[in-house]
């Protein structure tokens, strides 16, 4: 009895350590995947007004394998209108673009973040934040962009997966009501965020 239950193998490292590189795996092919939505696109919509609609499923259909290599080649029993396939492509554009825009914070806060001192010299008034003096204000400025670091990859991921459900259709497969609608309530408040960033500059 003793010994069959010191024999059972011990779980601690194996599945722990693959669990920890899991996640970082799927957050890097999120953002490789949010990066080429622009460019796939701006393709798909060329696709779509040269009637060429199973040509842009088969770029969806190799974008998908980016995020989730295990997905094999999938092609829908029905061909894809092109209105419907041009509106993809217009919606993976905008949704890129605000990929864009997120990466872009991501990559400020980093570098104006946990380095700010390094990048910034001053002088440090009394308007920056945690000034007047450099340790108050690289204090101040790490602090807040912490949280952005670690919430934003796991944005593009939420943006990932929503594109890759809402072009679940063209493979003959079945999307969730909300998901048309989330994404373009994603779109508009993405627009909406990307304005007032500039208003404030």
């Amino acid at each position: 009895m003793t010994d069959t239950h010191t024999t059972r193998p011990k779980p601690a490292n194996g599945p722990a350590s693959g669990h920890r590189r899991i996640p970082r795996a799927r957050l890097l092919r999120s953002f490789a995947y949010d990066a080429l939505l622009v460019p796939t696109g701006v393709q798909v919509m060329a696709d779509a007004v040269m009637g060429e609609q199973d040509t842009a499923r088969g770029r969806w259909s190799r974008l998908a394998r980016l995020r989730r290599p295990e997905l094999p080649e999938a092609t829908g029993e029905r061909r894809p209108e092109v209105a419907v396939v041009f509106g993809l492509g217009l919606v993976s554009a905008v949704l890129g673009l605000l990929s864009w825009f997120l990466i872009m914070l991501w990559v400020m806060a980093v570098v104006r973040g946990p380095f700010y001192g390094f990048v910034e010299h001053g002088p440090f008034g009394p308007g920056t934040w945690g000034g007047p003096t450099k340790a108050g204000a690289w204090a101040v400025h790490a602090a807040v962009s912490v949280p952005i670091i670690v919430a934003l990859p796991f944005v593009l991921r939420g943006i990932a997966a929503l594109h890759a459900a809402l072009v679940r259709r063209l493979h003959g497969l079945r999307a969730g009501w909300w998901v048309l609608p989330a994404t373009i309530a994603l779109c508009a408040g993405g627009l909406l965020f990307f304005w007032a960033w500039i208003e404030q500059l």
